[in-house]
């Protein structure tokens, strides 16, 4: 696997390895095509020192990474890394190899742990042994959860619709984000976000429970939606329309009062660019709106553009959503 070298510039050869990167954590071939395109010249580890620098600034990388970061000044010298450092390629920066591993850590963390995973703009349609199906969106994971009286599944990123046969002896649940849902027959949505966790139920009737010691359980009839925010441990109940619940499935997605960074995160999964919201004004202001995942570009647009912000194209694999 390598990148066009003769067409494109340095910078975007260098977010064209990020994005392949991300996608693709846990491919031995592209760690050994990227650690060969990194030793190849100088300018190559600059560049992607630099870029990752460029996120460190755009608030990609939590504090704790930004504090490890060093400046491409104090870099040690070249070296070969070990074999377990190898994992995030071989004969980088400290610096760099601390970008890499944030870039890569989760993905390749999800990746160990699923049985099921979508690429970006992919979803997958599944029948789990019991019968039950769910829908996958895309970019997202999910491990099952099977046993002789158990059925259930985790859901570790993204979200998806499932629609669930009844066993009375047998409840089904899905956990993920910080949530609980235990269900006999039924068909939901669920979301699992950076910042909240969201179910709303299509039919039947669910009991979700928030995975905290003292938490109330809420019972969701059709129409209701809980969300469970991370930063607080907030539970916010509200209603959707039955019709809109699980839209992404038919190509839309159908937002009510959040905020435009969680909209954005969700059209990230369908766009294969990087996005990012330096603004956290912005980014934290609440919204309501039907967006088109099928042209992510003119959703972004859509999403920003009353609010004042306009989607910057870095490069082919990178957008900056700022104010005008």
């Amino acid at each position: 696997m390598t990148i066009d070298s003769k067409t494109r510039t340095l910078s975007d050869q260098t977010t064209d390895w990020l994005i392949l990167i991300r996608e693709n954590p846990n491919d031995p071939s592209l760690r050994s095509a990227f650690e060969a395109w990194l030793l190849e010249a100088p300018e190559h580890r600059r560049e992607w020192q630099k870029t990752c620098e460029m996120w460190q600034v755009l608030g990609q990388m939590p504090p704790s990474v930004r504090e490890a970061l060093p400046l491409a000044a104090d870099a040690p010298p070249m070296r070969r890394f070990s074999l377990a450092s190898r994992l995030v390629g071989a004969a980088i920066f400290t610096g760099t190899a601390l970008c890499l591993l944030l870039l890569v850590g989760p993905f390749l963390l999800i990746a160990l742990q699923a049985d099921y995973v979508t690429d970006t703009a992919q979803s997958r349609s599944i029948t789990l042994e019991d019968g039950s199906s769910v829908v996958l969106a895309a970019d997202s994971a999910m491990a099952l959860a099977f046993s002789g009286d158990r059925r259930g599944v985790i859901l570790l990123k993204g979200e998806a619709f499932f629609d669930i046969t009844p066993e009375k002896t047998r409840p089904f649940t899905v956990e993920g984000g910080g949530l609980k849902i235990e269900v006999l027959g039924t068909a939901f949505d669920v979301r699992v976000g950076r910042d909240e966790t969201a179910v709303a139920l299509a039919r039947g009737a669910v009991k979700v429970s928030p995975d905290r010691v003292g938490a109330a359980e809420h019972v969701l009839v059709p129409g209701g939606m809980l969300t469970l925010d991370h930063s607080n441990g907030g539970v916010t109940a509200s209603t959707v329309s039955i019709a809109d619940i699980g839209s992404w499935r038919q190509g839309r997605l159908y937002v009510v009062d959040q905020t435009i960074g969680s909209v954005i995160e969700q059209i990230q999964r369908y766009h294969p660019a990087l996005i990012s919201v330096p603004d956290r004004s912005l980014a934290n202001r609440r919204v309501s709106g039907i967006y088109d995942l099928s042209s992510p570009d003119q959703a972004l647009g859509a999403l920003v553009d009353p609010y004042g912000g306009k989607v910057r194209k870095i490069a082919d694999y990178v957008r900056v959503i700022s104010r005008l």
